[in-house]
C-alpha cells in the first residue's frame, strides 16, 4: 500500500473509535436523564438496573393489601341510599274520630193547641163585626217543643153548627203566613165556632176550637 493509501486508513480508523466513543456518550446521557426522571417520580428509591434484572412484583412494593370488609360496606350503601321517610310522631290520631251523630228526640205527650184570631174586624172581647177578615193561625206543642214539620192542621169552621168552610195545612207553624183566611164566610151574622185538629208522622192528634160572634 502506498503513502496516501495508508494515511487514509488511519483516518477511517480514527473516524470509527470517534463514532464509537460519541454513542457511548450518548448512552451515558440518556442513562442519567433516565435515573433522574426515576428520581424525582418515586424519591431516592433505587432505580431498576439493567445489572439487576427487571424488579419483581414483591422488591417493587413493600404493601401489603389488607382485605376489605364488604358486608360492613354493604350495609352502609344501603343504609344510606334508604329512601324510606323516617317516623314521625305527632299529636294527630291515626284515625280521626267519626262526627257524632245527632238522634232526633222522640215527639210525645198530649198535644197543646192553641188557636190565635186575628184582630182586623174586632169589635169585642170575643165579637166580629159582619165581612171581617181576622185570619187565623195555630201553635201546637208536645212533651219536646214547638212541631212544625210532620204536624199537620185541618180547620173546620161552623155557623150555627153548619160547616161553612174548611182547610188544611202542610205544616204547624204559619212561617208568615196566615194559615186560616176566612175570605167572606163572616159576611153573615151569626154565632161562629172555628175548629183546628191536628195530627203528626209521630202518631199524635188533638184537637181544639174557638167560639166567637158576628153583628
Amino acid at each position: 500500500m502506498n503513502a496516501g493509501g495508508s494515511r487514509w486508513a488511519k483516518y477511517g480508523k480514527l473516524g470509527s473509535v470517534v463514532a464509537v466513543a460519541a454513542a457511548i456518550a450518548a448512552g451515558a446521557a440518556n442513562i442519567d436523564g433516565f435515573l433522574s426522571l426515576w428520581e424525582r417520580m418515586f424519591g431516592a428509591t433505587q432505580a431498576p438496573s439493567t445489572s439487576q434484572g427487571a424488579a419483581t412484583p414483591t422488591e417493587r412494593s413493600s404493601v401489603t393489601a389488607e382485605p376489605i370488609d364488604t358486608t360492613a360496606t354493604t350495609a352502609e350503601h344501603l343504609a344510606s341510599t334508604d329512601s324510606s321517610p323516617p317516623d314521625v310522631e305527632t299529636d294527630a290520631p291515626r284515625h280521626p274520630p267519626q262526627a257524632p251523630v245527632t238522634v232526633a228526640p222522640t215527639r210525645g205527650g198530649a198535644l197543646v193547641i192553641t188557636i190565635k184570631m186575628g184582630n182586623r174586624g174586632k169589635i169585642g172581647p170575643s165579637e166580629f163585626r159582619a165581612g171581617a177578615t181576622p185570619g187565623a193561625n195555630v201553635d201546637v206543642y208536645d212533651d219536646v217543643g214547638q212541631l212544625s214539620q210532620g204536624c199537620y192542621p185541618s180547620w173546620v169552621l161552623t155557623r150555627g153548627g153548619v160547616t161553612v168552610q174548611t182547610s188544611r195545612n202542610e205544616r204547624c207553624t204559619s212561617g208568615g203566613i196566615t194559615m186560616f183566611n176566612f175570605g167572606d164566610s163572616l159576611d153573615a151574622p151569626g154565632s161562629y165556632r172555628l175548629s183546628v185538629t191536628i195530627t203528626t208522622d209521630s202518631g199524635q192528634a188533638g184537637t181544639s176550637s174557638v167560639a166567637f160572634t158576628v153583628t
